[in-house]
């Protein structure tokens, strides 16, 4: 079948059993609908992850993160602390779930980053271990307060300066040297088995600061660099890509458009035309460079984005999902309050809640494909 008589549509689809979602080309009549689900993913279909697909993840994060916040308040109440954490568990277990899936799906060769190159992915997360990222930039560009509240936390534990840059840390498994001789592929796979391994260390959730140093920050680091090497037609912030949902076309917007070509181009065997680098070596693409350090000769005054840097470099839904999170925890709190009117409360607060959320939707402050982080409680 050429690119040109392939009238085969694409589809969003989210795993029940994973809870990640993957773009596929389907045929209209394989009952399989855009933002439909399926039970699992079968080996043979072919797999693209653009927005929204690693961001999904946030959510078990921001109800990690919002948590542990809990717990600090309520952390006198042994019986409301174990139910925290294991709120935190189940959030955990489906991040082990995400993360596997990624990890094995993009060792195969199942699953591709569209609009990105692996060899240019690995360039810019050797990058991140070797030279380093500006805390604040990543931050900025993530619309996050993770990296510096990191590095706050680390002065106010340990005395002195705050360290301004952050760099990527390999768990001892994969040691960094080792890690800029393999194939950009493998290296892209180990990076999610890397992570992985750090999602499931139990000494990383002792409380907050443990989770965002040893965690958060690795996971969001990986977006990072999956942003800064990807196309920004993929990033799904283009006008036409908002005020659409689950129930209309969404078969002409550019960034289905883009999922579309970028799914036909990998089944038809296409390569990428410039030689991969050489891992720790300056690429020939320049454009990427301000994203890591940026420094004067004594190595003080860092380059910090400009707004429309930032406002130009993709978009995190972040900043909605936290709060709402928190609002999620709020809710969790009230089924322990022994008054006739807790469970009226807790509805009024959901009902709200998802309407405020459908609302930001239909606004354009969150994209449509961004998953409703109390849709678990919706479903109670």
């Amino acid at each position: 079948m050429s690119i040109k008589s392939d009238n085969r549509q694409v589809v969003l689809l989210k795993s029940d059993k994973t809870g990640n979602r993957f773009y596929t080309l389907v045929e209209a009549d394989s009952g399989l609908e855009n933002s439909g689900t399926i039970e699992e993913f079968p080996h043979d279909l072919p797999l693209g992850i653009a927005y929204p697909c690693l961001e999904d993840g946030l959510n078990d994060f921001a109800v990690i993160r919002t948590t542990f916040e809990t717990i600090e308040v309520v952390g006198d109440d042994p019986e409301l602390r174990q139910e925290m954490m294991e709120m935190i568990d189940d959030a955990r277990a489906k991040l082990v779930l995400r993360l596997k899936e990624l990890r094995d799906r993009l060792a195969t060769g199942q699953a591709h980053f569209l609009g990105a190159e692996s060899h240019e992915f690995k360039d810019a997360l050797m990058n991140m271990v070797y030279r380093g990222g500006i805390r604040k930039t990543l931050d900025n560009m993530m619309k996050l307060d993770v990296f510096e509240s990191v590095a706050r936390h680390e002065t106010t534990q340990n005395g002195g300066a705050e360290n301004p840059m952050y760099h990527y840390q390999f768990l001892p498994k994969y040691p960094a040297a080792d890690m800029r001789d393999r194939p950009p592929e493998q290296f892209v796979s180990e990076v999610f088995d890397d992570v992985l391994g750090s999602v499931e260390n139990d000494s990383h959730y002792v409380g907050r600061a443990s989770f965002d140093r040893e965690v958060f920050q690795k996971f969001i680091a990986v977006m990072f660099v999956n942003y800064a090497t990807t196309d920004p037609e993929f990033y799904g912030t283009n006008r036409a890509d908002y005020g659409v949902s689950s129930d209309k076309d969404m078969a002409n917007t550019p960034l289905y458009q883009a999922v579309g070509r970028a799914l036909r181009e990998l089944e038809h065997g296409y390569t990428p035309t410039t030689p991969p680098p050489r891992a720790g070596e300056p690429t020939a693409d320049e454009d990427l460079s301000h994203l890591f350090v940026e420094a004067s000769e004594d190595g003080q005054n860092l380059e910090i984005p400009t707004e429309a840097d930032v406002a130009a470099f993709g978009h995190s839904d972040y900043e909605i999902i936290e709060p709402l999170s928190k609002i999620r925890e709020g809710l969790q709190l009230l089924e322990h309050w022994d008054h006739p009117h807790a469970d009226n409360s807790a509805r009024l607060i959901r009902d709200a809640t998802r309407q405020l959320f459908e609302y930001l939707q239909k606004q354009n402050v969150i994209s449509p494909l961004a998953a409703n982080p109390l849709a678990d409680e919706d479903e109670d």
